[in-house]
């Protein structure tokens, strides 16, 4: 499990990570949160392939937007011509999702 650094979330004003969430977690809760995440931020903050957890969260059906845009990248202060990929969550996804945690959260054990 790689580490999330906690400086460069509070440099971006982020959430700090919890201690021992795992990186697919992390991008989750930002995301549930009403907030966007693109690679070069998930670079940034040491998530290293941003890819990767979106592949594992399709598989999760963890209902999510993607598009990719050129973008600042906070290490270099500039927006570097190639894209990257943006992901959020919209009005319904966040809606489906908060009403999918809802069930799973008042389903008996």
């Amino acid at each position: 499990m790689s580490m999330i650094y906690s400086d460069e979330c509070l440099e971006l004003g982020l959430p700090l990570p919890l201690t021992g969430e795992k990186q697919i977690d992390y991008v989750k809760r930002l995301l549930a949160s009403g907030r966007s995440i693109n690679t070069r931020i998930a670079r940034y903050i040491g998530i290293g392939n941003l890819h990767s957890i979106v592949s594992t969260m399709q598989k999760q059906r963890f209902p999510y937007a993607i598009k990719h845009s050129a973008v600042f990248c906070p290490k270099t202060k500039r927006v570097p011509p190639q894209l990257v990929d943006v992901v959020w969550m919209n009005e319904e996804q966040l809606k489906e999702y908060w009403e999918m945690k809802g069930a799973k959260e008042n389903a008996p054990n």
